[in-house]
């Protein structure tokens, strides 16, 4: 059995020795530890820094847009984006690139490039993807992104309008509620495993983002667009037409059930967005001389100030001079003498002048303001146009006659519609709308669009005057072209010539048909225009009217004065 020394001072010192020299080493082994910690061997940043090359903004889901009856409009689908890594790039590959993505960009790629990113496609479909994924292409590397897709092409492309490579919007809805639709870009993190050779795409340490965008559901019935779109293209070739517009709202709650406009727009072709006429919402975006159309308006501001009463009479002689200039109709024809009625079925300037001369200029500026001319309707829509309606100040001479005829004012199909619409339902302007419903990312309801009288322009009394005026006009006046055994229609034809530097231009002129139907209960208004039409024909009589009461019998028959439900309509 060993033997157990005492410890003495000597003991004890040389113990401590011994436990201070193990202290020691015990630090110099956790500071190697801690430095090596902080900082990696040389090997290792190397190795991280051909694992880690890039981090990149790529688009996120974008809210949906679905019509009244929740049928798809705007959704966002998976795509798939190219880009290219200089350093694993061979530039004689540039000639691999050529055909699915262009000479241009293989041209691009066919020598050196700077850094370890650059972009080579965005947003490819998948079956074009698919295609290029068959064949393994050393350096080209693919990100998962989401592009905004519009599933029935054309359809109401122009009131949805369209998005950018990032998904932003440019036009339409998408660009008016941007704020809604748009979900931030996320940040993804591009990395290679070990050997160097798998990409590997992943998300910060949060994981996956919460979708931030909204969705919206519209006033728009795909069935009535469909059916107005195809018609409006239908007639505006056969017319030969420049541009068309057609617009049909609900006129007791003020709902646009239908936006169309000619030429067509396929947002997800994004070459159609270099054509101007095809970008163009002429609804709101074309401005034009309203020519007859504008006849009830004003008819309706001359029994309402008295100037007129519904037993008013006009004799007219073909020609009229006023001020000094002569006023005339249409051949010079003599309509001898007419009641109001008859004044409107047979569209006479000259009775319409005469009405004009007994309205004060300052309360008819004031009533046409009322009606919604020279301003914005204030629709959910980028790029509407204000129109144009003179000061009563420059109300001299022929002016106010002019204006009764629906000349030397200018406005958009959108705020002529409302205007006739007020006739329809009785006297009121509402304010249009497109927007049913605007939810948040959660579901919920943040946004209800409904009925907004703007103002009383006309009382109950005028507008059932008017309303059975109008109905005439297409059984037996100018609107004859019109008339359907299906529905009873009633409404009104213009013909307006363009004004082009102060003047008119010969031989170019604007054909509108304004009306509603059932014409004794109205549940629709619509106007069909079409725009410098190049045919035999071109008055609005002749080639708008038609278009309308096919439209007209075609709703008919899809729905019976029903237009489906919308979310937060007020009554």
């Amino acid at each position: 059995m060993p033997r157990i020394k005492k410890s003495g001072p000597l003991g004890i010192r040389r113990s401590k020795l011994v436990w201070g020299s193990v202290y020691m080493v015990l630090m110099i082994l956790a500071a190697g530890t801690a430095w090596v910690q902080l900082k990696p061997d040389t090997r290792v940043v190397r190795q991280s820094q051909k694992q880690y090359w890039a981090s990149v903004a790529v688009s996120a889901s974008r809210g949906e847009i679905k019509d009244r009856n929740d049928i798809p409009l705007a959704v966002s689908v998976p795509a798939t984006s190219f880009f290219i890594d200089p350093k694993y790039w061979d530039p004689k590959s540039a000639d691999l690139l050529s055909n699915p993505f262009g000479r241009n960009t293989a041209k691009k790629f066919s020598k050196e490039l700077p850094g370890r990113f650059h972009w080579v496609a965005r947003n490819v479909p998948k079956e074009k993807a698919d295609r290029l994924l068959q064949n393994e292409i050393p350096g080209l590397y693919t990100i998962s992104e989401r592009i905004r897709v519009y599933p029935h092409g054309e359809l109401a492309s122009h009131v949805l309008g369209y998005c950018d490579i990032d998904d932003y919007g440019q036009a339409g809805v998408e660009l008016a509620w941007n704020h809604i639709l748009f979900s931030p870009p996320r940040t993804r993190f591009l990395t290679r495993d070990s050997k160097g050779k798998t990409l590997d795409i992943m998300g910060g340490k949060s994981g996956v983002p919460k979708n931030t965008s909204g969705s919206i559901r519209l006033t728009i019935d795909s069935r009535i667009q469909q059916i107005i779109e195809w018609r409006l293209s239908e007639g505006a070739k056969e017319a030969k037409a420049s541009w068309g517009a057609g617009v049909c709202v609900d006129p007791n709650t003020g709902e646009i059930l239908a936006l169309a406009s000619f030429p067509a727009l396929d947002p997800n072709d994004r070459k159609n967005l270099k054509n101007e006429y095809a970008v163009r919402n002429n609804v709101v975006g074309r401005v034009f001389e309203p020519g007859s159309i504008f006849k009830p308006i004003t008819m309706s501001i001359a029994i309402e100030t008295a100037a007129a009463s519904k037993n008013s009479t006009y004799n007219c002689r073909g020609t009229m001079k006023l001020a000094d200039k002569t006023m005339s109709d249409v051949n010079k024809k003599a309509h001898g003498v007419q009641d109001l009625t008859h004044v409107l079925m047979n569209s006479c300037n000259i009775g319409m002048s005469m009405m004009s001369m007994g309205v004060p200029r300052h309360q008819a500026y004031g009533m046409l303001k009322q009606f919604g001319f020279g301003e914005k309707t204030e629709v959910e829509l980028s790029g509407e146009e204000s129109g144009l309606l003179k000061s009563p100040e420059e109300w001299l001479g022929t002016v106010p006659a002019n204006i009764f005829i629906g000349q030397g004012i200018a406005v958009t199909p959108l705020q002529a519609v409302m205007a006739i619409a007020s006739i329809a339902n009785g006297g009121s302007l509402l304010k249009p709308y497109l927007i049913s419903e605007v939810l948040d990312s959660d579901g919920k309801v943040i946004h209800k669009g409904g009925r907004r009288v703007r103002y009383q322009v006309m009382s109950p009394g005028t507008a059932e005057f008017m309303r059975s005026a109008m109905k005439k006009v297409v059984s037996e006046g100018g609107g004859k072209m019109a008339f359907s055994q299906k529905v009873s229609i009633a409404g009104k034809t213009g013909t307006a010539q363009i004004a082009t530097g102060g003047q008119y231009a010969k031989g170019q002129y604007v054909a509108s048909f304004v009306g509603f139907w059932p014409a004794e209960k109205p549940k629709y208004v619509m106007i069909i225009s079409l725009g410098e039409p190049h045919g035999a024909r071109y008055y609005g009589g002749q080639i708008a009217a038609p278009i309308f009461r096919s439209v007209a019998e075609d709703i008919v028959q899809i729905s019976p004065f029903e237009t489906g439900p919308v979310r937060g309509a007020a009554n």
